[in-house]
């Protein structure tokens, strides 16, 4: 691993530690962010579909046959029902499609910082005898 004459001091060495431990905590704080908003997101589809429920209990459906009023109130609530199951889908999705790649991409970072830290432990050490 070779470096540009500008990265070769103690500063630059820190900087670029604490620049690849700013971005570790980054991703632990998107991962914690988007498990919060998959979990609102869930709870958000579990109520709008509470509400599809309580809107679809119409007492009297046979005085109101043929009413152009009840069609649109029931195509609203189907639309609202279909809005909450896709919402819990994106959640569902969100969680694990996004989690499992901000947990690689987490992984992936902690490997490279190693892998730095390794290699410049070695050419320290190298350049010191």
């Amino acid at each position: 691993m070779g470096f540009s004459s500008a990265l070769q001091g103690r500063a630059a060495h820190d900087a670029l530690l604490n620049r690849q431990e700013a971005e570790l905590k980054l991703l632990e704080t998107m991962k914690r962010c988007l498990a919060q908003k998959a979990k609102c997101d869930r709870e958000y589809a579990v109520s709008l579909a509470a509400v599809t429920q309580q809107g679809l209990k119409i007492d009297r459906t046979d005085d109101l046959q043929g009413s152009h009023i009840m069609r649109a109130w029931r195509s609203f609530m189907e639309e609202l029902d279909h809005t909450a199951k896709q919402i819990r889908t994106n959640a569902e999705q969100l969680e694990t499609v996004c989690h499992e790649k901000l947990a690689s991409l987490y992984q992936e970072k902690r490997r490279v910082r190693k892998q730095y830290q390794e290699e410049h432990t070695k050419i320290a050490t190298q350049f010191s005898h």
